[in-house]
């Protein structure tokens, strides 16, 4: 009985931090799903909402509405927030997930130091696979079969792109670019964590070593992947134009500026980034392919 009172929505209180410390996903799924209306929200759409009925206890619209009954979440017209009462759930939550990261990454480092990008993938798949939705959030889309090739590439490059660096420079910048695109998103460091050399070597007058490794390392990352669609596309039979796209903001130069949304055949493609460019962010510019339409 007492278990079909739970699937009901009966039974004892909700133990908020028991959930959000669980190692069953059963359990942290529904704390998850609370954390995503720490600010005002709508329902999730249909898909979404199958997705977490498939790992939650009861089915999405009955762990709302068992939310709203443990005073949890409040509606705001087609909008719910959490509530004061949940606070302690959901900090205990954020907690657990800073501390899942932050034991993370440092493997990946290791792995990526040792120019394994298979187990580096490997370990960012484990993370990845332990959140309900199998997104961790912060990271970027579910990584293709051969995106550790592509990190693979960034740390054995050589292009002009580094050019006038110091060894030691070039080897921090690749493991800093790897690092990002093995984790398909970029995030800037800590001064402390930038060393003194390679921030002394990379600044300019209008940029700070910091910032400045950040978007050499970010050229690193985008040059490969260029690469890959340019190599992908001349190499298939769907695609025979690319197209530039890009930022087009105060950053952007007056060689890059003319590129911008203009379509070519992908054997006439020009070289991303080109050397001509002068932006103190470099070249943002990557190919997208475009679909052909077809005629009926």
């Amino acid at each position: 009985m007492g278990f079909f009172k739970r699937m009901m929505g009966g039974g004892t209180a909700l133990d908020g931090a028991k959930l959000a410390a669980s190692p069953l996903l059963a359990d942290y799924a529904q704390v998850h799903l609370l954390s995503h209306f720490v600010t005002p929200q709508p329902l999730h759409s249909p898909g979404v909402r199958q997705r977490y009925s498939r790992v939650l206890p009861q089915p999405y619209d009955e762990t709302m509405q068992r939310f709203v009954k443990e005073g949890w979440l409040v509606a705001q017209g087609d909008r719910y927030v959490t509530t004061p009462a949940a606070q302690p759930t959901v900090d205990v939550y954020a907690a657990r997930l800073a501390a899942e990261k932050a034991a993370v990454l440092p493997k990946v480092r290791k792995a990526l130091e040792a120019r394994d990008t298979g187990e580096a993938l490997d370990l960012r798949r484990q993370y990845e696979a332990r959140f309900p939705l199998g997104e961790a959030g912060w990271t970027g889309p579910e990584p293709q079969m051969s995106h550790s090739a592509l990190t693979r590439r960034i740390l054995f490059m050589n292009h002009w792109l580094l050019e006038g660096m110091s060894p030691a420079t070039v080897d921090w910048l690749k493991l800093y670019a790897a690092e990002q695109h093995l984790w398909g998103a970029t995030w800037r460091l800590p001064a402390a964590e930038v060393p003194a050399n390679v921030q002394a070597e990379l600044a300019t007058p209008g940029v700070d070593g910091v910032e400045a490794a950040y978007w050499k390392a970010y050229q690193l990352s985008l040059y490969v992947d260029n690469h890959e669609t340019w190599q992908r596309c001349k190499g298939g039979d769907h695609v025979r134009r690319l197209e530039i796209v890009g930022p087009d903001d105060e950053y952007t130069c007056a060689v890059c500026k003319p590129l911008l949304g203009k379509e070519y055949l992908v054997a006439r493609a020009p070289e991303l980034p080109p050397r001509e460019c002068t932006s103190p962010r470099g070249c943002r510019c990557r190919y997208e392919p475009v679909l052909e339409k077809i005629e009926e």
